[in-house]
């Protein structure tokens, strides 16, 4: 289990840094690359709760201290996600990877809509209807950036299961 912790909370580190230093700069504005939500989303389909729990409310911690000036929003948003996606993934038979690539483009606009809101509740920040669209894309370019790493993490897993059986 603490192998696993270190392991994951690892993976998610690396993909926060290239999420925050290659993939982020003016010419992919305002379509962020959010590759720490395709983590949070793939820890749901893992069986262990309390570590998904654990890493997605660090790495929620963390994307708000790089991120925002309001510490607290990613930090709940990604455990609600985690949660969201492990409560579908052990209680129903929907677990394809068709289903897994809907659910990475549904709960990314969901988290997105829920950040413009909080952040126009709190701050006052303004929400025009072009960032509608925007939000639409954005959850489309996380969802095709998603494949290769929901394939290699299902790749992963199968070579891995074995070991502890």
């Amino acid at each position: 289990m603490i192998k696993d912790f270190f392991i994951w909370l690892g993976i998610g580190m690396a993909l926060l840094v290239l999420q925050a230093t290659w993939f982020y700069g003016e010419e992919i504005n305002p379509f962020r690359l959010d590759l720490v939500f395709i983590l949070v989303t793939l820890l749901g389909t893992l069986s262990q709760f309390g570590l998904g729990i654990l890493i997605s409310a660090f790495l929620g911690m963390l994307v708000d201290i790089l991120s925002w000036d309001m510490l607290g929003l990613t930090l709940t948003l990604y455990p609600l996600i985690f949660l969201l996606c492990h409560l579908v993934w052990t209680r129903t038979q929907l677990q394809s990877l068709w289903i897994q690539f809907v659910s990475i483009f549904v709960l990314q606009v969901l988290y997105v809509f829920l950040v413009q809101i909080l952040l126009k509740i709190n701050i006052g920040v303004e929400f025009s209807q072009i960032q509608v669209l925007y939000i639409l894309v954005q959850g489309l370019i996380t969802m095709l950036i998603g494949l290769p790493l929901v394939y290699l993490h299902r790749y992963l897993m199968k070579k891995r299961l074995p070991l502890h059986q």
